[in-house]
C-alpha cells in the first residue's frame, strides 16, 4: 500500500460487514434510473440547494458533505483503509491531474460536470482552454452565476448526452466524463455514438469498469440500476473498428468502497 502519512489505517472487519449491510439494503430498493430519478437526485435534488451554501471549488463541497474531516473507509486499489475524506481526495486530485498533464494546451471540456469541481481543479491548476456541460438546469446556472461573480472563465452550458452534443463542443478536444455515465445505462449505446460524433480527440472516462469490478461494486450497481455495460459497448465500438481503446488503468484513488473507477482511455478512429 501507498504510504499516506496521514490519518490511515486498515479498514476493519466491522466496517466491511457494515458495508456490505449497506449494499444489501440498497439491493432491498431497487430503483429505476430513468431521467425523474436522476432529477429527483441531482438537478432538482444536491444541485438545488441555496446558491450561499455551495462551495463549488471542492467535490465534498458540490456534494453538501458535513464528514470531510472524519474517517472513513476508502480503497486505495483493492485495499480498504479509513482516511479522513479531506486527505483522501488530495490524493485523489494529484492523481486525476496526473492524466491530464500532457495537455496543458488543449482544450479540456467535461461532459457531465455537476457543479464543477472538476473543472475548478483545473483551472486552478493553470489550464486555460476547459468547459463543462451538464444536464442539471439547476447546475449550470449556479455555475454561470458564480463564474461571473469570481471571474473565471470557464464555459459552462445544458447538454444531455442522449441527444446531438452541441456543435463543436468537443471537436478536437479532450472531453472527459467523471462518473457522469453510471447515470447511463439505458441509452449507453447512443451515449457513446453521441460523444464519438462530436468529433473529439481523446477521450477520458472516468468510470467504473463493471464486469472487473468487486462483488459489493457491481451489487451496488445493480441497486441503484447505475450503468453495467459502458466499456462492453466500447469494446463493441472498437471491434466495429470506429475507435481505439488505449488503456484501462484503475485508479488508486477511485472514489468510495462501491464505486471504484478505473481511467479509460479512448479515441476515434479516423
Amino acid at each position: 500500500m501507498e504510504d499516506l502519512s496521514i490519518n490511515c489505517k486498515k479498514a476493519s472487519i466491522s466496517d466491511i460487514i457494515s458495508l456490505y449491510a449497506y449494499v444489501i439494503k440498497l439491493c432491498l430498493q431497487k430503483k429505476n434510473r430513468d431521467y425523474s430519478l436522476i432529477d429527483e437526485e441531482y438537478n432538482s435534488g444536491m444541485w438545488d440547494r441555496p446558491f450561499k451554501e455551495i462551495d463549488f471549488e471542492t467535490l465534498g463541497g458540490n456534494y453538501n458533505r458535513s464528514d470531510m474531516n472524519e474517517l472513513n473507509i476508502s480503497p486505495i486499489l483493492d485495499k480498504l483503509v479509513k482516511i479522513s475524506r479531506r486527505d483522501y481526495d488530495v490524493k485523489r486530485q494529484a492523481e486525476f491531474l496526473s492524466f491530464f498533464k500532457s495537455y496543458t494546451q488543449d482544450s479540456i471540456v467535461e461532459l457531465g460536470c455537476g457543479l464543477g469541481a472538476n473543472l475548478f481543479l483545473l483551472h486552478n491548476s493553470g489550464f486555460q482552454n476547459i468547459a463543462g456541460y451538464d444536464l442539471s438546469i439547476n447546475a449550470i446556472n449556479n455555475l454561470k452565476k458564480y463564474t461571473k461573480m469570481k471571474g473565471i472563465n470557464i464555459n459552462f452550458d445544458a447538454c444531455d448526452l442522449g441527444n446531438v452534443l452541441p456543435k463543436n463542443s468537443i471537436n478536437g478536444k479532450i472531453a472527459f466524463t467523471y462518473t457522469c455515465l453510471e447515470q447511463c445505462k439505458h441509452i449507453m449505446p447512443k451515449v457513446l455514438q453521441n460523444i464519438l460524433h462530436g468529433e473529439p480527440k481523446l477521450v477520458m472516462n472516468f468510470e467504473v469498469d463493471y464486469d472487473s469490478s468487486p462483488y459489493m461494486v457491481r451489487k451496488y450497481f445493480d441497486a441503484r440500476d447505475y450503468q453495467n455495460n459502458f466499456v462492453r459497448e466500447l469494446k463493441k465500438l472498437e471491434q466495429e473498428d470506429k475507435i481505439k481503446i488505449l488503456s484501462i488503468q484503475k485508479l488508486v484513488y477511485s472514489g468510495t468502497p462501491v464505486n471504484r473507477c478505473s481511467a479509460i482511455i479512448w479515441e476515434p478512429k479516423s
